[in-house]
């Protein structure tokens, strides 16, 4: 058996930090039920204590005020970024590939964690000082992992020169998105197709021209064809033999 490193938690330790753990995600898990259906300066500790099934006491002994709650919330979904975004990097070395299997799985974290989105949206300027620069270097960290593949793209010289920070944040806001405003695109799509699409926008501006047949795939080239002859053919008239009054027809 290969010995525990020196400096893991072992034994009771063990067990104490796991109980920990459980506690804080029944708390959260609780916390934002209650946030997003009352908000969070409506909310009370004794509410809370009651919501999540155990004593203001309990609560204490994790927590030492209400702003820890929602800062807890918000860390929760910043660390679930940034385990899962570099995990769904792991074993590929294309630097686009990368960067579409990290915002696909940024955008999969928004959708399990819909109601803490929105909540970092409406509640963050109730964070402290120290507790917002927290919070806003987990955003700077996790976004980052996206910016740094866009940076090895363009020095691959797959992308055109653009402003990797800017595209970057921008796709962090589009996988926020789907939260914002998921009452209008789940009536259409799940998260993966969203998250495809919206990736494909993205880079169908900065793929350059030579590496466009390579990354078909990401800039869904056959989707977008078909997609844009059909709306074509819905356009024409009924009674035209195959064209449009403003020239021939394009064939597929």
């Amino acid at each position: 058996m290969t010995p525990a490193p020196s400096d893991a938690v072992t034994g009771p330790e063990a067990i104490r930090a796991a109980r920990a753990s459980w506690r804080r995600g029944q708390i959260v898990e609780a916390a934002v039920r209650l946030m997003e259906e009352q908000g969070f300066h409506q909310m009370s500790v004794s509410s809370l204590a009651r919501e999540a099934g155990i004593s203001v006491g309990t609560i204490y002994q994790y927590l030492d005020s209400k702003e820890d709650i929602l800062l807890l919330i918000l860390e929760d979904v910043l660390r679930t970024y940034a385990r899962e975004v570099p995990q769904s990097m792991a074993g590929l070395s294309d630097p686009l590939e990368r960067l579409a299997a990290g915002f696909l799985a940024y955008c999969r974290v928004v959708d399990s964690h819909q109601a803490a989105t929105l909540l970092a949206y409406r509640e963050s300027r109730s964070l402290s000082r120290s507790g917002l620069q927290t919070v806003i270097g987990l955003e700077v960290e996790t976004t980052g992992l996206l910016v740094a593949e866009l940076g090895a793209a363009l020095g691959a010289g797959s992308l055109r020169p653009h402003d990797t920070e800017l595209v970057g944040w921008d796709l962090m806001m589009l996988a926020h998105m789907w939260a914002l405003k998921h009452w209008h695109f789940s009536a259409y799509q799940d998260v993966a197709a969203y998250g495809r699409a919206q990736l494909a926008l993205v880079l169908d501006g900065l793929v350059v021209d030579r590496d466009r047949e390579r990354y078909a795939r990401l800039l869904m080239l056959p989707e977008r064809r078909a997609a844009a002859l059909a709306a074509a053919g819905a356009h024409r008239d009924p009674g035209a033999s195959g064209a449009t009054g403003d020239g021939p027809a394009e064939q597929p």
